[in-house]
């Protein structure tokens, strides 16, 4: 591997220290852009003295201590095996950081119960949490991933050991991290912020243990004083988002080329999340069966309470399937509610899944919208499109009065009729799903959807409800700044790209070859 920064006698000394410096270390670096080859910054090993020491500390825990919880963007902060923030205890990153997860140490960032995260980037400098390979490299699996844990309720008997944790098996000094409550007087509690946040090739399992792959971000048990904002889970071995149990709401997401699935609910989360998109890579699904959405109430599909009956408006939910491309088959639904979940699911367009767009098990019933029952399934003002070369059901549901998706005449089931070679092809998905050839294009997803044009009227515009009037955390998805009265389907309207701040840089769809602080740099390999 190419080594682009020229060690000093100086700076390898230092690295006894836990601290790596060099006189070139860049003030102003934009993480993920197109850099020099005069990028390095001092490194900071959390949770190991230097990098020796830092390979060795897989799945031990570390905690922060009083002096470590303040993180600035000129410097390059390594993570070294199982690093917690302590409760009490609040760790602060600042706009424009840059975060490597080590691989040797399966390294992993979480905040314990009573613990804050404040990782809070801006629109032109994100924060970055990603692998510590060489653009180029990089690949699913490379580090850990994020965990925020709180008390605020689940549905099941608490408190619980988190998933992904293999350190009980291990290193049984270091046990994993516990989460939830059985009461609601903790659902208001903050477990911090994350805005502006990319998390990147997290996931990484210990070979052999079932349950010891991560999520790109958990949440489990975070209340709703947490604030959830732009945010983009990308290449990760697991899923991109996971909710267990809480209350925290969020905005902004964006799950692109994930292993499992994109957005997982279980053990009776009930916030509410607007904005979401999803975009696959076609090549890779998990062995698990990959879904957009997978929802449980718990493990087993019982009645606990509170049921699992989180609120979702405004997603675009891109599957791996355009028309004749290939495609791994190990994939599954768009969305795939199970187990007695009883989420709602609003103005969300579902296209290019392998087997349905929706399927919702018997158990996940709804008697009629009118008169449905606190956690019963709602399905309002959606689109789900088959791809032309699939043939299995677009949508699988309960018969009636059980029905969940046919039950409401505002919800469109379609298919492809073609295969289509443009946006401009009747019949094909595009004009169908009301987005364009390039919302399949994984190096630069646009997910801007089609205008209605001559002959054709767009399908996702003008067919919404208001999120606002669902609940007052949604914002309204008018039509534009002047159409008050209409709402659009999907995660942005064509007339601006409401709140995503798409142009400003935050969003990377190529962090395969992203340059960052320190690429190709023996200290953190």
């Amino acid at each position: 591997m190419k080594n682009k920064f020229l060690l000093s006698a100086v700076c390898a000394t230092a690295l006894a220290t836990g601290m790596f410096s060099c006189q070139d270390a860049a003030e102003d670096v934009k993480p993920g852009a197109v850099a020099s080859e005069e990028i390095n910054l001092p490194i900071k090993y959390v949770g190991a003295a230097n990098l020796a020491a830092c390979k060795a500390k897989a799945d031990i825990m570390y905690n922060l201590k009083d002096g470590e919880l303040n993180w600035v963007k000129d410097t390059l902060y390594c993570l070294c095996g199982d690093v917690r923030v302590p409760a009490t205890k609040q760790l602060n990153i600042a706009a424009g950081t840059t975060i490597r997860g080590q691989k040797a140490s399966r390294a992993s960032l979480t905040a314990v119960v009573g613990a804050k995260i404040n990782a809070t980037g801006t629109a032109a400098s994100p924060i970055i949490f990603t692998s510590t390979a060489d653009a180029g490299t990089r690949a699913r699996g490379d580090w850990g991933g994020i965990y925020l844990l709180g008390r605020a309720r689940v549905n099941q008997t608490a408190p619980i050991k988190a998933e992904g944790f293999p350190n009980d098996i291990t290193h049984p000094t270091s046990p994993a991290p516990t989460y939830g409550s059985n009461v609601d007087s903790f659902n208001g509690e903050s477990s911090g912020t994350f805005s502006y946040v990319r998390i990147e090739f997290g996931g990484i399992a210990l070979p052999g243990v079932a349950n010891s792959e991560k999520n790109g971000l958990t949440m489990a048990g975070v209340g709703s004083g947490t604030v959830i904002d732009h945010v983009q889970v990308s290449s990760g071995a697991d899923d991109g988002f996971e909710w267990f149990g809480g209350t925290v709401n969020a905005k902004y997401l964006i799950s692109h080329k994930n292993l499992d699935d994109d957005f997982d609910t279980d053990f009776g989360y009930s916030g509410k999340v607007q904005f979401g998109v999803v975009s696959r890579d076609p090549a890779a699904a998990d062995v698990s069966a990959s879904n957009g959405f997978e929802s449980d109430n718990d493990g087993t599909g019982s009645t606990a309470t509170p049921r699992t009956s989180a609120i979702f408006s405004n997603f675009t939910v891109i599957g791996p399937i355009q028309c004749s491309n290939t495609y791994n088959s190990l994939y599954n639904d768009g969305l795939h509610l199970r187990r007695r979940t009883g989420i709602d699911v609003y103005n969300t367009i579902v296209v290019g899944w392998k087997r349905n767009q929706v399927y919702a098990d018997p158990a996940s019933i709804l008697s009629t919208p009118a008169v449905a029952a606190p956690g019963d399934v709602i399905f309002r003002n959606n689109l789900a499109v088959r791809p032309q070369s699939i043939a299995t059901p677009i949508v699988v549901e309960p018969v009636a009065p059980n029905n969940v998706w046919s039950v409401s005449a505002t919800n469109v089931a379609t298919s492809a009729t073609v295969c289509a070679a443009t946006n401009a092809t009747n019949g094909g998905i595009y004009r169908a799903s009301g987005l364009s050839s390039t919302a399949w294009l994984l190096t630069a997803v646009n997910f801007t959807p089609l205008a209605t044009s001559g002959t054709y009227t767009s399908p996702v515009l003008t067919q919404g409800t208001n999120a606002n009037a669902i609940n007052a955390f949604f914002t309204a998805n008018t039509t534009s700044t002047t159409a008050t009265t209409t709402y659009y389907i999907g995660a942005r309207r064509v007339a601006d790209d409401n709140g995503w701040n798409t142009s400003s840089g935050w969003i990377n769809w190529q962090p395969e070859t992203a340059s960052y602080p320190n690429d190709g740099d023996v200290n953190i390999l």
